[in-house]
Order: structure tokens, then C-alpha cells, then sequence
């Protein structure tokens, strides 16, 4: 893996988490129940949400729904060279 396919997987996974905070933030606006478990609970399902909707979307409609994840290209993770077998066993 390359140092940018590395940059791309990290802000990809930055970008839901930025907007799961926010939903989260707004959705405090409206919901009053204990503040800790209702921030994690409903940031981790922002966030598993955003991501599985826009990740879906971009393999199966348009890759320019990659931009929202923070970039329209999936980062390339190249097959590893096959270690080499004994034919001799």
C-alpha cells in the first residue's frame, strides 16, 4: 500500500466520522435522554450509516458519491505477490 492509498483510507473514514458527529450534535437538539449513551450510541450508527449508504452507492450507481466520503476514488490495495511453493514438497 502506498503512502496516498494510506492518506485516502484515513480520510475516508475521517469524513463519516465528522458528519456523524454533527448529526449526532443536531440530533441532541431534539432528544433529551442520558447524554453519553445516546451521543455513542447515535454517533456509531451515524456513522455506520453514512458510510455503508455513500460506500453502496459508489460502487453500484457513481463513483462521485465517493466524494462524500472525502474523495471519489477508493483507495487501491494491490494483491501481494504469491509466495513461491516447493515443488518438491
Amino acid at each position: 500500500m502506498t503512502v496516498y492509498d494510506w492518506v485516502v483510507s484515513l480520510w475516508r473514514t475521517v469524513v463519516p466520522t465528522i458528519v456523524g458527529f454533527a448529526a449526532t450534535a443536531l440530533a441532541h437538539i431534539y432528544i433529551t435522554v442520558d447524554q453519553q449513551a445516546l451521543s455513542t450510541a447515535l454517533m456509531s450508527g451515524f456513522i455506520t450509516v453514512y458510510y455503508g449508504l455513500f460506500r453502496f452507492l459508489e460502487a453500484r450507481v457513481s463513483r462521485k458519491f465517493g466524494w462524500f466520503l472525502g474523495l471519489a476514488k477508493p483507495p487501491s490495495y494491490p494483491t501481494p505477490p504469491r509466495a513461491p511453493t516447493n515443488p518438491e514438497g
